[in-house]
């Protein structure tokens, strides 16, 4: 009996032996989490008020252990500041509105319980079964700055004139015609040899035709009356329509003995020969086309006279008041008119007016913003850019330029002149500014936007071809220089017929007017 429970006992210490080992076999070993590896990156961003996104991350998923996972942002201090659930979340991030600093992002995996996950915590409080893979930094700078002075110059050439042109020799019996444009304030010149002559020439009195009366009236007709022959005083006179050294019978150019003379009327000349009056040998009329546009008639009628003779190839010049493109009475002739007038060579002459003449136009104040334009391509006008684009007003605007460098108080820059400004902006800003070329109805010379940083470096040179002509829209346009309702010579503001259209760049720009570099310079510089 004894050794029965005895053999009872060994059993039951052999069972629980067993049975002991077997609990031990199939104890689970504590899980170790495994937050993978991210790739990608480091990121660097300028804090410029423009969105800015990671992209390119990528996450090595094969060995990842976790029950949960997400994404993690933090500071440089391990504040965490977002919990992006998934990669296309994290890459929807705009990391410019955190500001300047530091930011780490991380992948996360935990277990439920997790506490401290949260924004506004620190990584170092979390309290539970979790595990951060590798960070990718993520830099986000301070925007760039800078000072900037913006200086435009009016590089136009000055003229001396408006506008020339060659004439065409004349045979009896025809005409030739010239069409121009001109505005009130305008005279019309002209020369042309008489070929029977040693250096004899028409053309108007010294200062020339005017071409609008004080009521601003276009002068039309025959205006014959206003033109007289001429003594170039570079060649003695011989019998006019025989002297050998006359143009149709010269050997040469410039063979007559020299005068030495000056210009004046023939009539003044008392030389012993009888010459037709002027209008039996001429006649001059003038007609206006509407606007600025008028043609000049020139007729040869000495067919009609006891002179017959051509007129030989000449020039034609429209100015201001004051001036005297071909002569001054009682002065001694120029070398473009002495050729003109003994060999009815008009090359000299020609080129002298040429030099001279073209479109001359002041600046006027003008505006500018940064990121706020001063007009926009393809809209309508606002009533401050109609006010500066028209008048030269620029006082709707808060930022303006109005006082050339140099100058005691406000107004336009002539050639020469120039205005300056400047401000302070950061990478991202565009500068726009604009003003009106003065001899026009509606045009600005400016832009709607520059950008002034390049890869966050401050822009700085010659900016001119950036320019453009613009035309506000809000004028009919007028032949530019001669408009009678541009600004140097309306009788006030707003004046011109309406246009109702929208800004744009000027296309159909007229001959006169120069291409952008040869009407203005602008630079800016950093200070």
């Amino acid at each position: 009996m004894n050794n029965l429970k005895f053999a009872l006992m060994l059993m039951c210490i052999g069972v629980l032996v067993v049975s002991c080992s077997n609990d031990d076999s199939e104890v689970v070993e504590p899980v170790v989490l495994d937050a993978g590896t991210l790739s990608g990156g480091p990121f660097t961003f300028t804090v410029d008020g423009t969105p800015d996104m990671v992209s390119g991350i990528t996450l090595d998923a094969s060995g990842l252990v976790g029950g949960n996972s997400g994404f993690v942002i933090t500071d440089d201090s391990d504040m965490i500041l977002g919990l992006p659930s998934t990669l296309e979340a994290l890459e929807g991030v705009d990391f410019d509105g955190a500001g300047v600093g530091v930011c780490f992002i991380y992948h996360v995996v935990y277990e439920d319980g997790l506490q401290g996950l949260e924004a506004g915590m620190s990584l170092n409080d979390l309290s539970g079964e979790y595990d951060l893979s590798n960070s990718i930094m993520v830099t986000r700078g301070a925007n760039p700055s800078a000072s900037f002075t913006v200086t435009i110059e009016n590089v136009i050439t000055p003229k001396a004139y408006f506008s020339t042109g060659a004439t065409a020799g004349i045979p009896p019996g025809e005409s030739v015609e010239y069409s121009f444009n001109a505005g009130i304030g305008h005279y019309l010149n002209f020369a042309t040899m008489l070929g029977q002559s040693n250096d004899l020439f028409f053309a108007p009195y010294e200062n020339g035709i005017q071409l609008y009366d004080e009521n601003g009236v276009a002068k039309t007709g025959d205006v014959t009356y206003l033109v007289a022959l001429w003594d170039a005083g570079t060649e003695v006179n011989e019998e006019p329509g025989v002297g050998p050294n006359q143009a149709p019978r010269q050997p040469e150019p410039n063979t007559g003995m020299d005068e030495n003379g000056t210009v004046e009327l023939i009539e003044n000349i008392s030389d012993g020969f009888t010459y037709p009056e002027v209008d039996s040998m001429i006649k001059v009329e003038l007609s206006h086309d509407g606007g600025t546009e008028f043609t000049l008639i020139i007729h040869n009628i000495s067919n009609e006279c006891s002179l017959v003779s051509p007129f030989a190839p000449g020039a034609w010049v429209v100015h201001g008041a004051d001036k005297t493109p071909f002569f001054e009475e009682g002065i001694s002739a120029s070398e473009g008119l002495e050729r003109m007038a003994e060999d009815g060579n008009n090359a000299i002459a020609v080129m002298e007016l040429d030099e001279n003449s073209g479109y001359v136009s002041p600046f006027a104040p003008g505006a500018y913003g940064i990121n706020n334009p001063v007009f926009e391509e393809g809209m309508a006008s606002t009533e401050a850019f109609e006010a500066l684009a028209e008048d030269a007003n620029p006082s709707g605007y808060e930022n303006i330029f109005n006082t050339p460098v140099g100058a005691a108080g406000p107004g336009p820059i002539f050639p020469g002149d120039s205005f300056s400004f400047e401000f302070t902006a950061e990478n991202g800003d565009m500068l726009s500014f604009a003003s009106m070329l003065g001899q026009s109805n509606d045009w600005v010379v400016g832009t709607e936007g520059i950008a002034l940083f390049e890869n966050g470096t401050p822009i700085s040179g010659d900016i001119t071809l950036e320019l453009s002509i613009y035309d506000s829209g809000t004028e009919v346009d007028q032949y530019p220089g001669a408009g009678a309702d541009q600004a140097p010579r309306q009788s006030g503001p707003d004046t011109g017929a309406e246009e109702n259209g929208l800004v744009a760049e000027e296309t159909e720009i007229a001959d006169n007017v120069p291409s952008i570099e040869h009407l203005v310079r602008v630079t800016i510089t950093v200070n």
